[in-house]
């Protein structure tokens, strides 16, 4: 696993989600929309899990969040974590999952990461599909952009 791409991967999707809640906060209606809400939380819990498992902690029961200002906030603190996961830990350790396909298996730490930002993107950008339904623009945030702008 290529630890220097996870932290570039890692930073976007810092940034990534940084924007997508400004355009949040800039059109109420947005945040009380109940589809955008829904993923908010999933998002923030699996980013929050598939770490705890990354770090060799199996967690018994995930805290479910109604507040939107819980939810950022878990979601900026994962982020926070996900950065310092990358460089700390070791990304070729397997790692126990309960439950797959085809029963319980094992994946690397670094690809257990790499999840979590790909999960994050998928969802960034149903939301952002979400925000044109209703009548919004939502922010762009391509990997490519946060390139081109400096990697902000």
């Amino acid at each position: 696993m290529d630890a220097e791409l996870l932290r570039e991967l890692a930073r976007h999707q810092v940034w990534a989600d940084a924007e997508h809640w400004k355009a949040l906060h800039a059109n109420p209606a947005l945040l009380a929309d109940e589809q955008i809400r829904t993923r908010l939380k999933h998002t923030a819990m699996v980013c929050e899990m598939l770490q705890m498992i990354a770090r060799g902690t199996m967690p018994a029961t995930m805290k479910d969040r109604d507040s939107m200002d819980e939810v950022e906030t878990a979601m900026r603190l994962a982020n926070e974590s996900l950065l310092e996961a990358v460089s700390s830990l070791d990304l070729d350790r397997m790692c126990p999952l309960p439950r797959g396909p085809k029963g319980p298996f094992g994946a690397p730490a670094g690809v257990l990461l790499l999840q979590v930002m790909t999960h994050g993107q998928h969802h960034r950008g149903q939301n952002a599909a979400r925000m044109r339904e209703l009548g919004a623009k939502p922010p762009v945030t391509d990997f490519i952009l946060w390139y081109a702008l400096g990697k902000p």
